[in-house]
C-alpha cells in the first residue's frame, strides 16, 4: 500500500493515541502532588516520552528501508531472542487499555441513556468493529479528528468552569477544598498517582505505523510530528490538570467529570463526548496489538518451524564483511538509491511481502489478509467477551501500565538507541558523531529511568492498590 500520511494527519493520530480517557484523571494527580510538583512531573514526562519517540524514529532510519520499521524489526536486529517478550509487552499494554475502554463504555452510556451495560458494550461494536478492520492507521485520521473534537470540548468545559465558577466568583470557597501550590498535599497520594502522569504520554505503540505511512517520512518531518504532538498533549494536560484542580482543590475526584453537576446540560454533553472519545480511541490501541500478535506468529514460524530461508540468511550474514550493524550510509533525508550498491534481496511467499533478514536488512513482516482478519476476529471476540464479564480490573490495569507502558515508552527505545544509533557511520568506516554519542548516552539514561519507573510503579500498585 502506498503511503498516504501527512504531517497533519500523523499529528492528529499521535495526539489522539497519547491523550485518552486518562486525561480526566490528571486533575486528581495534581490534587495529590500540588500545582508546582504536578506541573514539574508533567514536563518531565513530556521530555522523557518525547525523547523516547525521537530515539525510536532515529533507530528506524538505520534500516535500509525505514518504511519497514516496527518494534519487531528493530528487535530482530538488536535482541532477536527477546523479541517475543517485547511484543508481549505491547500486547499486554494495548489489550489491557482497550479492554478498560470497553468496560468504561458499559459504565458510561447507561447513565446517559439508560439500559444495561452489556447492551451498550455490544452496541458499540457497530462503530468499533468496522474501524478495527481498517488496515492502515492513516485511515483512522477522520475518526481521530472527531475524537479530538470530543477531547477539545471536555478540555474547554473544564477550563470554562474554572474561569466561571472560580475566577469570576467568590462562591467557590464553599465547595472547594484546600489548594497546595508549592507543597505536596498527600505524599502517599503522590506515590499512588505517580503513574498517572508518567503513563499519560504513552504513544509509541503507533509511532512506527505513522513513520511507515508518512508520504515524506524524513527525519525532519517525523521530528516535527513528535514535537507538535508532545507540545499539544502537554498543553492539554497542564490546562486540564491545573484548572480542574483549582476548581475543586482537595475535593477533586479520580474522574474530574464526577465533580460537576450531573443535571447540567453542558456536563451531559461532556459525558457524551467522553463516550465517543473512548469508542474512537479503541481502534488506535487495537491496531498495534494486532501487529504485535502477528509478529509473534512470524517469530514462531521462523524459530519453531525452522523456516528454510533463515539458514541461508545466517550464512550470508557471516560471510559478508561489514554486516554486523544496520546498513545505511547516513541518517539523512536521501532516497534509497544511494544504497543501490548493497545486496537487497527480497523473498516472496504466496504473493505477500515477507520478513527477510540478510545480515541486518530487515524487510516487511508478512501479514496476509487471511491472518489479518483471523487475528482481528479472535481479538475482538475475546475482548468483548471479557468486557461483558469483567466488572473492574483497575489493579490489573495498573500492573499493565507498570510493565507495558514503561517498556515501550522508555526501556525499549533506550535499548534500541544504545545499540543502533551511530551504526550507520561505523558501517562506512566513519567514527560516530558527537551528537550521536550524546544520544547513545541519553538512551542508556532512558533505560535506567524506565526501570526505575517500573520498579516504583510495581511497588506503589502492590503497596497502595488503586484506591
Amino acid at each position: 500500500m502506498d503511503p498516504t500520511g501527512t504531517p497533519a494527519s500523523s499529528t492528529v493520530n499521535l495526539v489522539k493515541t497519547i491523550i485518552g480517557a486518562g486525561l480526566l484523571a490528571i486533575p486528581f494527580a495534581f490534587r495529590n502532588d500540588g500545582v508546582v510538583i504536578g506541573a514539574l512531573l508533567t514536563l518531565i514526562a513530556a521530555v522523557t516520552s518525547g525523547f523516547g519517540l525521537f530515539i525510536l524514529a532515529k533507530c528506524s532510519k538505520t534500516l535500509i528501508n525505514p518504511r519497514n520499521s516496527s518494534f519487531f524489526t528493530l528487535c530482530m536486529l538488536t535482541y532477536p531472542s527477546l523479541s517475543p517478550l517485547f511484543d508481549l509487552a505491547m500486547i499486554v499494554q494495548c489489550f489491557g487499555v482497550g479492554l478498560s475502554y470497553l468496560v468504561l463504555i458499559g459504565d458510561l452510556f447507561p447513565g446517559l441513556f439508560g439500559g444495561e451495560p452489556r447492551f451498550w458494550i455490544l452496541l458499540s461494536s457497530l462503530i468499533i468493529v468496522p474501524l478495527c478492520c481498517l488496515k492502515k492507521l492513516d485511515s483512522l485520521r477522520y475518526s481521530s479528528i472527531i475524537g479530538l473534537f470530543a477531547l477539545a470540548y471536555l478540555s474547554l468545559l473544564i477550563v470554562t468552569y474554572f474561569a466561571h465558577d472560580t475566577l469570576l466568583t467568590h462562591d467557590y470557597k464553599s465547595y472547594r477544598g484546600e489548594v497546595c501550590w508549592f507543597k505536596v498535599y498527600d505524599f502517599k497520594g503522590l506515590l499512588s498517582t505517580f503513574s498517572i502522569i508518567v503513563f499519560a504520554y504513552t504513544g509509541s505503540m503507533n509511532l512506527f505505523s505513522i513513520i511507515n505511512e508518512l508520504k515524506e517520512n524524513s527525519m525532519a518531518n517525523i521530528t516535527s510530528v513528535i514535537n507538535t504532538s508532545i507540545t499539544i498533549s502537554t498543553a492539554v494536560f497542564l490546562a486540564v490538570g491545573i484548572c480542574g484542580y483549582l476548581t475543586f482543590g482537595s475535593n477533586t475526584l479520580g474522574n474530574i467529570m464526577l465533580n460537576y453537576d450531573p443535571d447540567s446540560t453542558w456536563v451531559y454533553v461532556g459525558k457524551l463526548c467522553l463516550g465517543s472519545m473512548v469508542m474512537l480511541s479503541f481502534p488506535l490501541l487495537f491496531h498495534p496489538c494486532r501487529i504485535a500478535i502477528n509478529n509473534l506468529v512470524v517469530w514462531s514460524e521462523i524459530h519453531f518451524k525452522k523456516d528454510p530461508i533463515m539458514p541461508s540468511q545466517q550464512a550470508q550474514a557471516r560471510s559478508r564483511p561489514g554486516e554486523g550493524s544496520p546498513i545505511r550510509l547516513s541518517i539523512q533525508d536521501e532516497d534509497n538509491e544511494s544504497l543501490a550498491g548493497f545486496d537487497n534481496d527480497i523473498e516472496s511467499v504466496d504473493g505477500d511481502d515477507t520478513q527477510v533478514i540478510r545480515g541486518n536488512n530487515v524487510e516487511t513482516t508478512p501479514f496476509p489478509n487471511s491472518r489479518f482478519y483471523a487475528i482481528s476476529a479472535i481479538l475482538l471476540i475475546l475482548m468483548y467477551s471479557l468486557a461483558l464479564k469483567v466488572k473492574s480490573f483497575a489493579f490489573v490495569l495498573a500492573l499493565v501500565g507498570a510493565t507495558g507502558s514503561t517498556s515501550i515508552s522508555f526501556i525499549l527505545p533506550g535499548l534500541f538507541g544504545y545499540k543502533l544509533i551511530g551504526t550507520d557511520s561505523l558501517a562506512v568506516g566513519q567514527s560516530i558523531s558527537p551528537r550521536d554519542r550524546f544520544y547513545k548516552r541519553c538512551s542508556v539514561l532512558l533505560v535506567w529511568y524506565g526501570l526505575s519507573v517500573m520498579a516504583l510503579s510495581f511497588y506503589v500498585t502492590l503497596a497502595y492498590g488503586t484506591d
